[in-house]
């Protein structure tokens, strides 16, 4: 069991002394600091080694700033120390004055007595007004009258507030070091929905999905909405008072609606009941693409990895994002794939995971000459860069050679060091977006720059990135005038238009 330590030091000051006899004449002197170590224990999972309390509330590695756990203390039977609250601030916990004077109480910090007997010391999280007075774990009064596990437990506030995690001493002896290890005083259950996919390239790819949707447990009939974890499991907190030892789990996905039933104790505490839960959902085809899948090669056929996926595989040759899922309605252009034939459907578009090349590129360039009028599409928001780049391949005594921006796009993947981006089967080869394209992909920036984060953390992958940050240019030339070309900054929110003849960077994308 991994477990997380933190240090509290309780400065306190009383009367301590070798002997009665020395009470007449020896001054009082300052009692040591009691330190309190904290160690936060995870729930027992078929009696295997305790996960740690990271794992549990799926958000933390420790104990967060401004953190509070209670201590009560009892000196043969009698509440001395009355749950006092004490606050984290990120490296050390110290009594939490503030909060007493917000709860308009007397408390204030226990001091150690080291002729006290018949003591008990009780330190609980998460700390709660609510037990004041309080003296016992169980039983009427009890720190668990006082955190009863809520019906929604879907926020995380919700879920830790519902997760009472109590450490009890019974040495009975006044201590000047507590070392307490929290464990959580009721059960819990955990259900795991995984979606089951064979990709394009017959592999199975199987995780938690984001598309799984409307979890709910039934207990004893009642309706419990659990707290979704970071490993994308929903769990909660079992209330002590079950009398059906079955808990039925509901979870929706492609509008469907699947069920299980898991079978708990109805004693004891500490415990997780876990099932994993695995629905499948056929072939992950094109047709299933969305913004952020990860388009990948197998040979020259191309085949897409959900863009939520947590891990890859170590073949995974992925060469851009889809950006755009489905055919944009304002695209009309006619598709020819890279084998000549007619594209009958578009799935969706992908950007290249980087520029065509290092450098920056002219539009256009015969010679010094720079201000011929392609005929491209005008508009700063149409999607015809395909076509836009099909004009300047027969602009007559103008070649696409002419044309460097989109002729390095053309070639992208057909030289080193871009090899791995070779154009795949089916689809419409690389091109130059137009002016809209380029804006989707600005707005979609967070989403596909993350997702090409994801990808330089994997060996090999080190030399992608996202756009620079300076002006790329489109396809689409300016309506006003044959010099003049739309551009899009990265850096910062702009759209113009510019000399044909600049140097800009340049970004690919093609159809599927």
């Amino acid at each position: 069991m991994k477990q997380i330590y933190l240090f509290l030091s309780l400065v306190l000051l009383c009367a301590c002394s070798g002997s009665d006899e020395e009470l007449s004449t020896v001054a009082q002197q300052p009692c040591p600091a009691l330190e309190l170590t904290v160690s936060a224990g995870g729930f027992v999972t078929g009696g295997s080694i305790p996960s740690t309390r990271a794992t549990d509330n799926g958000a933390a590695t420790t104990f967060e700033s401004d953190d509070r756990v209670g201590v009560i203390v009892l000196e043969d039977g009698t509440l001395k120390g009355n749950n006092l609250p004490y606050k984290y601030n990120g490296s050390s916990w110290s009594f939490d004055a503030a909060t007493v004077g917000s709860e308009n109480t007397d408390k204030s910090v226990y001091y150690y007595d080291n002729k006290a007997t018949k003591v008990t010391y009780i330190v609980y999280f998460p700390y709660s007004a609510d037990a004041d007075g309080v003296t016992s774990l169980d039983g009427d009064g009890g720190l668990k009258s006082k955190f009863i596990p809520k019906a929604d437990q879907q926020s995380e506030a919700g879920y830790r507030a519902s997760d009472l995690m109590v450490w009890i001493s019974g040495s009975g002896s006044p201590q000047k070091t507590l070392a307490a290890t929290l464990t959580h005083a009721y059960n819990s259950v955990s259900l795991l929905p995984e979606v089951y996919y064979t990709l394009g390239n017959g592999q199975d790819f199987v995780q938690p999905s984001p598309a799984i949707s409307d979890v709910n447990f039934i207990m004893d009939g009642k309706i419990v909405y659990p707290y979704k974890a970071a490993d994308g499991s929903y769990r909660c907190i079992l209330p002590a008072d079950l009398t059906n030892k079955s808990v039925r789990c509901f979870y929706t996905f492609d509008k469907t609606t699947y069920r299980k039933d898991l079978t708990v104790s109805l004693a004891g505490a500490n415990t997780r009941y876990s099932s994993t839960q695995r629905v499948n959902a056929g072939t992950y085809t094109f047709a299933n693409a969305r913004v952020g899948d990860f388009y990948c090669m197998s040979g020259s056929t191309g085949y897409l990895i959900p863009g939520d996926a947590i891990s890859f595989s170590a073949n995974m040759n992925c060469i851009g994002i889809v950006f755009k899922a489905g055919r944009e309605a304002t695209d009309n252009g006619t598709y020819t794939d890279i084998e000549g034939r007619e594209m009958s459907a578009i799935n969706g578009y992908v950007v290249a995971l980087q520029d065509v090349s290092s450098s920056t590129l002219k539009w256009a360039d015969r010679n010094g000459q720079y201000d011929f009028w392609v005929g491209t599409s005008t508009s700063d928001s149409n999607w015809q860069g395909y076509d836009n780049c099909q004009k300047m391949k027969n602009g007559g005594d103008w070649s696409i050679g002419h044309f460097p921006a989109a002729n390095a796009c053309q070639k992208f993947g057909t030289a080193e060091p871009y090899l791995r981006y070779a154009a795949p089967a089916g689809s419409s080869g690389w091109f130059l977006p137009s002016c809209g394209q380029l804006w989707s992909l600005y707005k979609n920036r967070d989403v596909l720059s993350g997702q090409i984060n994801k990808l330089k953390a994997i060996n090999g992958y080190g030399s992608i990135g996202w756009f620079i940050g300076d002006y790329y240019w489109s396809s689409s030339e300016h309506p006003a005038n044959g010099y003049g070309a739309w551009g899009v900054h990265f850096g910062y929110v702009d759209v113009g238009w510019h000399r044909k003849d600049y140097g800009y960077y340049v970004r690919g994308v093609f159809a599927f």
